[in-house]
């Protein structure tokens, strides 16, 4: 991002704790509750927000070396993604050609994936390079790992998760694109992995991640922003970001632009669409890494959950361990929880539609594209809903 740019940024935070007052987006938004609970609208989320897109899933610290793997999931398809012995990152599906098994799990190091169940081997390239009694198959027989299009650049890793999809990565992130080069993704160390499957629709995650607006009520004793709520939204094409920024923002004031650092003192945490959210960077300490996967069903997902280290911070074993226990216990024992609550309640028909206030304008933003992204009309589901329930919509 043009330093110019984060100047602006950096004004508008000022401006706003000059006024005492917090960032507010244009609208408050009511929503219909089948994002969270219709099958329908799932099963149709899964192919054109998951299936049919390309999908930033994991960063290049999560395979630093030749040789290195991490095997993941989009939306139920089994992805693995290796670094092979020319450094390159390539995407493939996580099945062996023979007749179908998982080659990987996790994180690793290898030199070659070798199915369980009767012994094909595949190098790190996604080349078959060796099959037990080759003679019984014919030659056409013979084949190779399923690539995928991926593309790798400023310590992200995208990729399509069709053989067939484009991905084109400069369009995909668009403006996006400079806040991540920003936050210097390459220089962080992956130092804690974690993946559970949630009693929740994948969505929650995501807005839990994007939005300040709980952190005094959810996280009083934990996590803190600035204390004034100064978070303003910002939208860079199908991405949202919330803008953070601490105290020393307001040293800025006393220098002339010039002198201001490129960070200008402000980070953000960043949903990529559609349910990778980022936060930390700009040589903060720690940054972490969440998408949720959908799975078979709308109130169920499995939720990855990654948090790196500047490499000064991962050698400190006191102050790594301090700040892995906290992100954890915010994600795990905060959030979500919570989540689970906000998932049971709207399948019991406790609630039948939810609100988005002004302080949540990245929720609202993201929403709204996802309603756009499947054809969606809220409004008209809300209205609908409402007849049925014999309630005002107001209500």
């Amino acid at each position: 991002m043009e330093k110019s740019e984060r100047i602006a940024i950096a004004k508008h935070i000022l401006a706003l704790i000059d006024s005492e007052k917090p960032y507010m987006g244009e609208e408050a938004w009511e929503a219909d509750i089948g994002r969270f609970v219709d099958q329908d609208r799932f099963d149709l989320e899964k192919r054109k927000l998951f299936l049919e897109r390309p999908q930033l899933i994991a960063l290049s610290a999560d395979i630093p070396n030749p040789g290195d793997y991490y095997a993941t999931d989009i939306a139920e398809r089994p992805i693995l993604i290796v670094r092979g012995k020319d450094g390159v990152a390539r995407g493939f599906l996580n099945a062996c050609r023979h007749r179908g098994v998982k080659l990987a799990e996790g994180c690793g190091h290898a030199k070659g994936f070798t199915c369980p169940y009767h012994g094909w081997t595949f190098s790190t390239d996604g080349e078959l390079i060796s099959v037990p009694s080759r003679q019984a198959f014919d030659p056409e027989q013979m084949r190779d790992l399923i690539a995928l299009p991926t593309h790798e650049e400023i310590g992200v890793i995208v990729v399509h998760p069709d053989p067939e999809g484009q991905l084109d990565f400069d369009a995909f992130l668009g403006p996006m694109k400079g806040v991540l080069e920003d936050m210097e993704l390459g220089s962080y160390k992956l130092v804690h992995q974690h993946r559970e499957p949630a009693r929740i629709n994948w969505k929650h995650a995501v807005d839990g991640g994007m939005e300040a607006y709980h952190v005094p009520f959810l996280h009083p004793t934990t996590f803190g922003t600035d204390g004034g709520g100064y978070l303003p939204h910002m939208q860079f094409g199908d991405h949202h970001a919330f803008i953070t920024s601490g105290p020393d923002i307001r040293s800025l004031k006393n220098l002339p632009e010039s002198e201001w650092p490129h960070s200008c003192h402000w980070g953000s945490v960043n949903a990529i669409f559609p349910n990778t959210v980022i936060g930390g960077g700009n040589r903060q300490a720690i940054l972490f890494f969440q998408r949720t996967e959908p799975m078979d069903k709308p109130g169920v997902c499995n939720y990855n959950y990654r948090l790196y280290a500047q490499p000064e911070v991962a050698e400190n074993e006191k102050v790594l361990s301090d700040a892995i226990a906290l992100f954890m216990k915010v994600a795990f024992e905060e959030d979500l929880p919570t989540q689970v609550s906000s998932q049971i309640m709207m399948e019991s028909g406790a609630v039948k539609s939810v609100v988005f206030g002004k302080r949540e304008a990245c929720l609202t933003g993201m929403h709204k594209g996802y309603d756009a992204a499947i054809g969606h009309d809220s409004d008209a589901a809300v209205r609908s809903n409402s007849a049925r329930m014999g309630i005002s919509s107001t209500r």
